[in-house]
């Protein structure tokens, strides 16, 4: 009896084919106006056309330059595409098929997995944290830290006082609106390759817990104070309440993929299906 392929094993495709799709059509032709930002031919980018691709509210025109230039490009090249007749080959038109049909698959999948909301408690959690253990484990060291960086000098010397005469809280509720602040994290679990300072990742190889930092100044504009709440190193298994959030995403990812699958499944025993191979 021929068994037939696992159903999930198709789906890593369809972003592939998302992709290509969206490079594929391009814009449509629009009427000829003067509510337009790009131009290729008769071919027109508008400004709500624009504003569905890219937030026309950045001030930044660098950036909505780079965002109608990739417009401009991607016309030119459809309309050689078109003048060169491979628009009109199988080739391309057996590639827009499938990519319809794989964004239609994508957007029934993404329907699905929102549809339904995955009901779950502590210890299904905890079950699946140490059925899967091997997957949580560490792949380098790690800290889980509450963390502050202040673009001014005297106010991180002045929390890092209040921090030592009180608690984590109270010194971050007397700073709240403290235009200074750059970051602020609390309680967060951070592998080495995620602190982005490194005069910050340096300092944190050298506390203990609960040790507070000095100040620690990574250039003109950044000073940041570190308390060490846990040290986990590389190769071990980091407790469940530090990686909670990490573990409740991979559950959900498996809830998903779960529901997904027994969806297939059941279209598989409803329809009729014959291979001939």
């Amino acid at each position: 009896m021929m068994s037939f392929p696992k159903p999930l094993s198709r789906l890593k495709k369809i972003s592939y084919f998302i992709l290509a799709a969206a490079f594929l059509t391009g814009c449509g032709k629009e009427p000829k106006n003067t509510d337009y930002v790009a131009r290729v031919n008769d071919s027109y980018l508008t400004k709500d056309e624009l504003a569905q691709i890219a937030d026309t509210s950045s001030k930044d025109n660098h950036y909505l330059s780079e965002v109608i230039r990739n417009w401009v490009d991607k016309e030119l090249l459809l309309q050689e595409a078109e003048d060169k007749g491979i628009t009109k080959t199988d080739k391309y038109k057996n590639l827009i098929n499938d990519s319809k049909k794989e964004l239609a698959a994508a957007l029934l999948i993404n329907r699905i997995s929102s549809s339904k909301k995955a009901h779950f408690n502590r210890t299904d959690l905890m079950k699946f944290y140490h059925k899967n253990s091997s997957e949580f484990i560490l792949q380098s060291d790690a800290y889980r830290l509450n963390l502050i960086t202040f673009s001014n000098q005297d106010k991180a010397i002045e929390f890092r006082s209040l921090l030592l005469n009180s608690d984590w809280n109270k010194a971050v509720n007397s700073f709240i609106g403290d235009t200074s602040i750059i970051d602020l994290q609390s309680n967060v679990f951070l592998k080495d390759e995620n602190i982005y300072l490194p005069r910050v990742a340096r300092a944190v190889k050298r506390l203990y817990p609960p040790e507070i930092s000095i100040v620690i100044s990574d250039s003109e504009r950044y000073y940041t104070v570190v308390q060490l709440l846990g040290k986990y190193s590389k190769g071990t298994l980091p407790p469940f309440e530090v990686i909670k959030p990490k573990v409740s995403v991979r559950f959900m990812v498996e809830k998903k993929k779960e529901l997904i699958e027994k969806y297939l499944n059941d279209l598989y025993s409803t329809n009729e299906i014959e291979i001939k191979y």
